[in-house]
């Protein structure tokens, strides 16, 4: 099987619910999470399923012949057309950076090495690389205490160091406090990744994923990621009462704004060798724009779900 590859990067621009049914806990809609990890994701399904309905609704876009062949076929019901698979593949969005509150510079966007080597580990997949990933991977080991951070870091403070005496740049991430490092090759790699995540014009996103942006243990990742997720009590109010009605108060627990994930789009070329598109020399992968504004998940009425998905093609890592 031939196949083509495109990573996919995910802002999200508003707190993002996409479920796992009803909750045990105190949280009654707790977000789908990985079962191994405990890491927010956003599944491929759901990927798929809004580029269909993005493509369905820009008509200048594509024909229908592309939104059938590339992301399926609804069986017409007759013995003869039973449907068809799409042909482009969506893997998970997983997590990339995710926003915890800081004590200085508002919030930090924070990742780990752990999700760095998965990165690239799918970036090998797709035959792309991205500066300063390999170096900052050689540092893993000095992270137990300490923290990385930009060079142009916003979040750090003076702080009384372990030395008597002397001071330490620190941050101050929920209720925790580390020791930071300017580190250049993070510098480099995360001066890269706002390139990728957000447009050439765009350079005040850029500058505030570089001056937000921390690396922090696996450790320390975990429990943000577990512990700081964006929980929303909701109610629904009785008619007639003017007050909340019987049981009708329940915990939505959301994917954070500004909170970053990736994925990967590949083209199954068994599939889209079926299709007429294929005789025309058309690339079902060369139909995604540079970036799309796309609706994901529950509650889109009342704001929520609200994502901005850039796509990078192989030898554009900046």
């Amino acid at each position: 099987m031939k196949t083509d590859n495109v990573i996919y990067m995910l802002h999200c621009m508003t707190p993002v619910h996409v479920g796992a049914g009803q909750g045990v806990g105190a949280i009654d809609m707790p977000m789908i999470r990985e079962k191994v990890t405990q890491w927010p994701y956003i599944p491929g399904s759901s990927i798929k399923g809004v580029h269909r309905d993005y493509f369905r609704n820009n008509a200048g876009l594509s024909s229908d012949a592309y939104v059938n062949i590339a992301f399926g076929k609804e069986s017409s019901g007759s013995d003869t057309d039973g449907g068809a698979a799409g042909a482009l593949v969506m893997s998970d969005a997983r997590i990339l950076v995710f926003p915890v509150a800081s004590g200085h510079g508002t919030f930090a966007y924070v990742t780990c090495p752990l999700v760095l080597k998965r990165l690239h580990r799918d970036l090998k997949a797709t035959h792309m690389d991205m500066p300063g990933i390999h170096n900052i991977l050689d540092k893993v080991n000095l992270l137990q205490k300490t923290a990385l951070v930009h060079e142009d870091s916003k979040l750090l403070f003076q702080a009384e160091g372990t030395n008597s005496g002397s001071s330490t740049d620190t941050l101050s991430l929920d209720e925790f406090k580390f020791e930071a490092e300017k580190n250049p090759e993070f510098t480099e790699w995360a001066s890269s990744l706002a390139k990728q995540i957000f447009p050439e014009d765009d350079t005040i996103s850029q500058t505030m994923l570089t001056e937000r942006i921390v690396l922090v243990s696996d450790e320390a990742f975990q429990y943000f990621v577990t512990m700081c997720s964006e929980i929303v009590p909701r109610i629904r109010m009785d008619t007639n009462t003017k007050t909340v009605g019987q049981g009708a108060l329940w915990n939505e627990e959301y994917l954070p704004a500004e909170a970053i994930l990736y994925g990967i789009i590949w083209c199954d070329t068994s599939l889209s060798g079926k299709s007429s598109l294929k005789n025309q020399d058309e690339n079902l992968l060369s139909k995604l724009p540079d970036q799309a504004f796309l609706q994901i998940g529950g509650n889109a009425t009342v704001g929520k779900g609200r994502v901005r998905c850039n796509y990078i093609q192989r030898g554009a890592a900046k």
